[in-house]
């Protein structure tokens, strides 16, 4: 994942983080791949967290971050990434992906257009799922 990142020219402006040694791992390889994080936080709470909580966590996000990556779990991560997807806007094929399956290493990409603190179900345009190969 860190080289589709890195070959399609993506940096973020923060990076949300599970605090377990696996997310951390997976951050560290992705950064290798040549990606930029900007301010990088690693949230115990993440961990554990149900797409609410997680949603909590994505409303601390500064104003000023126009783009965050978030390493986590499911099912919490393809659950709130469902919940997050407007039907109408959205990518049939990605919406169709994410609901097919979403496996270990799979990267969501959502398209916001409010502060991260407005952040509620359908606020966001799911353009893309990209699994990875093999």
């Amino acid at each position: 994942m860190g080289r589709w990142l890195s070959e399609s020219g993506q940096s973020f402006d923060a990076v949300v983080c599970s605090a377990s040694v696996r997310t951390r791992e997976t951050w560290r390889d992705i950064e290798s791949a040549g990606v930029s994080g900007g301010d990088v936080t690693f949230d115990e709470r993440v961990y554990s967290a149900d797409q609410n909580e997680l949603l909590h966590v994505l409303a601390e996000v500064p104003d000023s971050v126009t783009s965050v990556l978030v390493i986590g779990h499911a099912p919490t991560i393809p659950e709130l990434t469902d919940a997050l997807a407007d039907r109408e806007t959205s990518d049939p094929d990605a919406l169709a992906a994410l609901r097919s399956n979403f496996p270990t290493a799979c990267l969501a990409v959502l398209t916001v257009n409010q502060p991260w603190a407005s952040l509620t179900s359908g606020g966001a345009k799911l353009t893309d799922v990209i699994a990875p190969r093999g």
